[in-house]
This record gives C-alpha cells, sequence and structure tokens, in this order.
C-alpha cells in the first residue's frame, strides 16, 4: 500500500509536551474548522474514503458524509494515484458547534494532501492542487519562520472571519512539515478561541481547596455535554453508533480516552499547584530545629576540642 495513506497526525493543543520544537523552522497556520476529519484517494488503484481511521463502504458512507462521498467519486478520475487527500466534511452550516453560512462546495474542504510518507504539499500546492479539482481550501495565515508566531500573533489570527462565513473562526492550526514528534509523525497543534474551546474551565478555590475539593472542580472541568457530544461525534464518524442503549459502554470509553489524551497534562499541571505548596511546606518540617540542634552539637565539639 502506497505510503501517503496513514493515520493522520495527532493535533495537540499548543502548550502540550508532544509539541516540544514545534514553532522551530518554518510553520504553516490555517483555519481550523469545525467538521469532521475526512480523507481520500485513488490508493493501489482503487477509490478509498475514511474517517478517523474508519474505512467506509464507498456506495454505502455514513450519513454525514454522504455529500462529500458523492463529490469524491465524481472527481475520482482527475485524483493523483497513490496520493491521499486531507479534508473537513460539513454536511450542513452547523455540523457540530459553530454555525457557519454555508458548507463548503461538495461539502468538503481541503487542508492538506499527503504524496508520501509523512510528506505534505506545501500551501502553494496545495492551493494548486485544490484549484484543478475544483475544491475549496483552507486559508493559511501565515508560512514562515516560527520564531514570528507569539501569543499577540495569534490573537491576531482568531479576530478572522471564517472562510465559511457566519461566525470567526474557531481555532487556528500550527504544521511544522520539516520537525517530527515521538510517533514519527509532523506536529501540529491548535489553539482554539475562548469563545468556542469545548472545555470552559471552572476558577480554581483561591482558599487552599482540600484534595476533594480539587478532583471536584476537575470533574466539573471536564463533565461537559461538549466533551460527550464530541464523543458522539467520533463514534458516528467511524461509524461505531448504533443509535440504541448500547452505545453507551462505548461511549464512556470514547469520552475517558479523548480526556485523557488531549488533557492529561493540564490535569497533572493543576494538582500539582493545588499539591506543590502543601508539599513544600511539608518537606522543611523541623529543618530549623535540625539545623539548630546541628549548631548546638558543633559549639560542643569545638569547646571538647579546646579543653583537650
Amino acid at each position: 500500500m502506497t505510503d501517503s495513506w496513514h493515520s493522520y497526525p495527532s493535533v495537540y493543543a499548543l502548550g502540550h509536551s508532544a509539541l516540544v520544537g514545534l514553532l522551530e523552522g518554518d510553520v504553516v497556520v490555517q483555519e481550523k474548522i469545525d467538521g469532521s476529519q475526512f480523507s481520500f484517494g485513488i490508493i493501489d488503484g482503487e477509490l478509498k474514503v475514511r474517517s478517523k481511521g474508519k474505512l467506509m463502504e464507498i456506495d454505502a458512507p455514513e450519513k454525514m458524509f454522504a455529500g462529500a462521498v458523492k463529490t469524491v467519486k465524481n472527481i475520482a478520475s482527475d485524483l493523483i494515484p497513490d496520493w491521499t487527500y486531507r479534508a473537513e466534511v460539513l454536511s450542513k452550516p452547523k455540523h457540530n458547534a459553530l454555525k457557519y453560512d454555508r458548507v463548503p462546495e461538495g461539502n468538503l474542504i481541503l487542508f492538506d494532501i499527503n504524496i508520501g510518507l509523512e510528506k505534505y504539499k506545501r500551501p502553494s500546492g496545495l492551493a494548486k492542487e485544490a484549484h484543478r479539482l475544483g475544491l475549496e481550501f483552507v486559508p493559511t495565515f501565515y508560512s514562515d519562520d516560527g520564531v514570528s508566531i507569539t501569543i499577540d500573533v495569534i490573537t491576531e489570527f482568531l479576530l478572522e472571519d471564517s472562510c465559511l462565513g457566519g461566525t470567526k473562526i474557531e481555532g487556528i492550526v500550527i504544521k511544522n512539515y520539516s520537525r517530527f514528534g515521538k510517533d514519527k509523525k509532523v506536529l501540529m497543534g491548535k489553539y482554539v478561541s475562548e469563545a468556542f474551546k469545548e472545555v470552559h474551565r471552572t476558577a480554581w478555590s483561591k482558599a487552599n481547596p482540600h484534595a476533594k475539593d480539587i478532583v471536584q472542580s476537575l470533574v466539573e472541568t471536564y463533565r461537559t455535554e461538549s466533551r460527550w457530544q464530541k464523543a458522539v461525534q467520533h463514534l458516528q464518524e467511524r461509524g461505531e453508533l448504533e443509535g440504541s442503549p448500547r452505545d453507551i459502554g462505548k461511549l464512556i470509553k470514547e469520552t475517558q480516552e479523548d480526556i485523557y489524551k488531549e488533557s492529561s497534562d493540564d490535569i497533572k499541571f493543576a494538582l500539582f499547584v493545588w499539591a506543590w505548596p502543601k508539599v513544600q511546606r511539608a518537606v522543611i518540617a523541623g529543618l530549623p530545629e535540625w539545623y539548630k540542634e546541628s549548631l548546638l552539637a558543633k559549639q560542643f565539639e569545638s569547646e571538647e576540642d579546646t579543653d583537650a
């Protein structure tokens, strides 16, 4: 099988430990579209489509992907063999959380093209291929050295209107096609606008909370319907949702795994911030007395030496 037909890199939130070195060298900054990830291509001579690693039946796709699959079938003869085209699919203007003015032409919008194992078309190549195929592609806000990317610059990006209209952009995705993570995949990070974040963190107690308070605060932070809806979306994209109570076990597992993958570093940090003041006080308990006793013992040792 061609080297391009592989799982897409995980896109972590900026600040995640997996993104060390993201801004070293040239980077690409694109609009983050609130859709469903979708891959397609002529792979080993056969038209294939999938979402989130789930291969779909080309003639019986999941309902939300029907329009996009129809588009792909119409342009199949024009696709470059053994390239993997990456897109966001929107079946309607409010596909997930955001309500856009419209869906992209053909219900899909390109954001990357794999031409080999972790090899990608740059923005100009992406635009050229999209134009050739008659497809839309996500806007590129920046393509240059990552050293210029600062918090202020990111804030400016977030003021942009979405290319699909009706709202400001959901967020941005920063890609460094020349740097790779421990999983050997290209480093990619995302920053979601505060107005549209999936998780609205609750304010931490300022008065030295008890252990049960910190745990409850974390629970309230991550136990949200948006998290549950995201699990539903993932199962729908993989064709694993039945629409019956039998889904519950899979939804529980998907929610837990998603929080662990996306937010474990944040949870660890929150627990450390809560615990460290207590730990740093406790580890020096008895130190003053110990040192004074040491000085006293030293004093007597000196006097004994003098008497001798």
